[in-house]
């Protein structure tokens, strides 16, 4: 009867543990790879916020790039996660449809979307650089 209610007693535990782990999974910080500049910017004020502000009324871009919003007609690739000096970031790319190794972006954004940083490299118009980035961040706005 003693072994029967310890058994008992372990099954229970085994249950317990078991089943509060999935609620452990869901508070674990969302994955910044693996996702679309499109949706991102679709469904997140933050990003669609702070990359408008920086882009807004800069001459010498590419009309693409100043749609990207109203009109994502772009290629974009999915996110990239990347750490800066411990914090964790999310690098997009994108690229003119048919001309993509002419004209092309990176835009790096801060985990919350609130701080943007857009690298552009457009065969007519050259390579521009926007939102400020330190040097660790340039390094992956133009690997």
């Amino acid at each position: 009867m003693k072994l029967s209610r310890v058994w008992t007693q372990l099954v229970l535990i085994a249950v317990l543990t078991l089943s509060a782990a999935p609620l452990h999974a869901q508070t674990a910080s969302p994955s910044l790879a693996g996702n679309y500049l499109p949706s991102v910017l679709a469904k997140s004020p933050a990003h669609r916020d702070s990359l408008m502000a920086m882009i807004k009324g800069k001459p010498g871009l590419p009309f693409w790039v100043r749609a990207l919003v109203r009109q994502p007609r772009y290629v974009a690739l999915a996110s990239e996660e990347v750490k800066v000096k411990d914090k964790r970031m999310q690098l997009f790319r994108a690229c003119e449809p048919r001309s993509c190794e002419a004209s092309f972006i990176r835009v790096l954004f801060s985990e919350d979307g609130k701080r943007a940083l857009l690298y552009v490299s457009d065969a007519k118009l050259g390579i521009k650089i926007f939102g400020d980035p330190t040097p660790e961040e340039l390094f992956f706005l133009t690997r």
